[in-house]
């Protein structure tokens, strides 16, 4: 690669749009995901995949940490004059404990599996199962992802992420062709990502050798690590708890029409997650370097709340036509619901901003706040479901708050000296 070439891919704006470009794309297949699985199943168990998608996105966020975590150290040693070895160091010795854990806490959530689907009123645990084959990978590809990011690798990046969501829509199609339901639907996430995981060690083979500089790798900040978790749990139970909510208290009818409503709103947070993974490493960086990062995000938000609210201006103006033209006429038309999620989902995107932002920082009061208004979100949920437009207002008024949240814990710039050489 040429020296013009790679300052050029390097450059934070070419990076963001192409992470963005990449999640947009790679939102879409899951997106398609949804739709092929509204189409071609029943609406009850079209119902089954949503809730079952809600649990095991919660479960992928909470295994982000390990991504959060990986991202963070590793951005910090590219600035190192040892950083080949000490991101060999470290990459190897998450590679190995993330499989160790991985396999156990499958064996775990295997068993677990029949009160799970009890308690979400499913009539079998196999989509359970299925949601459970893929934990493994929810811990092993967060250190792969987590790595690429660090060293900024957005084209490797970009590229597992979009062949992973296009394989789990071959998978899915094929898989409920041959009558496996909602079942084959879950089986394709963990079938892609073990495939999307070969992709990214490709990308990874300067760091599988074993270091030729032995170096000492700091031990990483339980306390960073616990407040990553929490907020990555958090968030993850925010964006996915009125799926879950709207599984246990309605009719499967009514929840089967929701899908559309969760699937939609989704494209809200597909279309933006790529600025909070560009977002992550580059406000790390420029900390480390004595740098001001509320430029950068200030950039992302806005990019973030514009693409949103232009995606949800279609959500009022075109509700039924665009339900029945995506899912079918066999879904009910859900009026102003799909603009209020819309909303909601848009200030959610702005909430995984604050959240990166807040994180790459180590500010943890923000975290403690979205604890908080999670706990309130559920608890108010629990209490007020009446209609989906109470749900769905519930979610708006999350999402402004989230967002003020924002402001007041993780806006202040603190003093910086830059304590390292410049980022390479």
């Amino acid at each position: 690669m040429s020296a013009r070439l790679h300052n050029w891919l390097n450059r934070g704006s070419v990076q963001g749009a192409m992470m963005a470009v990449a999640m947009v794309i790679a939102g879409g297949f899951d997106a398609l995901v949804s739709i092929a699985a509204g189409r071609m199943l029943v609406k009850e168990q079209f119902a089954v995949f949503i809730a079952v998608t809600a649990l095991i996105q919660i479960m992928v966020n909470v295994t982000n940490v390990i991504r959060n975590v990986v991202a963070y150290y590793t951005a910090e040693f590219t600035v190192d004059r040892f950083a080949l070895s000490l991101i060999q160091t470290f990459f190897q010795r998450g590679w190995s404990w993330s499989w160790r854990w991985g396999l156990l806490v499958t064996t775990a959530m295997l068993l677990l599996s029949p009160l799970i689907a009890n308690f979400m009123r499913i009539p079998t645990p196999w989509p359970v199962w299925a949601a459970a084959l893929a934990i493994p990978m929810l811990f092993v590809r967060p250190v792969t992802d987590g790595t690429l990011q660090g060293v900024q690798n957005f084209v490797g990046l970009s590229t597992v992420q979009v062949s992973q969501s296009f394989l789990r829509l071959i998978f899915a199609i094929s898989l409920i062709a041959l009558g496996w339901q909602a079942f084959g639907a879950i089986l394709a996430l963990p079938l892609a990502t073990t495939s999307a995981l070969l992709l990214a060690a490709v990308f990874l083979r300067p760091f599988f050798p074993r270091p030729q500089v032995q170096v000492s790798v700091p031990a990483v900040s339980l306390r960073y690590s616990l407040y990553t978790l929490v907020g990555l749990v958090s968030y993850a139970i925010l964006i996915n708890v009125d799926a879950i909510t709207v599984k246990r208290f309605f009719s499967d009818s009514i929840a089967g029409d929701y899908g559309t409503v969760v699937t939609l709103g989704k494209i809200n947070l597909f279309a933006t997650l790529g600025i909070g993974l560009v977002l992550f490493p580059k406000a790390t960086q420029r900390q480390a370097a004595g740098q001001d990062p509320r430029p950068v995000l200030a950039l992302a938000l806005a990019a973030t709340f514009g693409v949103g609210l232009l995606i949800t201006l279609f959500y009022f103006l075109a509700s039924g036509p665009l339900v029945n033209a995506v899912f079918s006429d066999a879904y009910t038309d859900p009026g102003p619901v799909l603009g209020l999620v819309g909303i909601a989902t848009t200030l959610y995107a702005g909430i995984n901003i604050w959240l990166n932002y807040a994180l790459s920082l180590r500010r943890p009061a923000y975290v403690v706040a979205l604890a908080f208004l999670v706990l309130l979100v559920i608890i108010t949920m629990g209490f007020y479901h009446s209609s989906l437009v109470v749900i769905a207002s519930i979610m708006v008024a999350a999402g402004l708050v989230g967002n003020l949240a924002g402001v007041f814990t993780a806006l202040p710039q603190p003093r910086t000296t830059p304590s390292q050489a410049p980022p390479i």
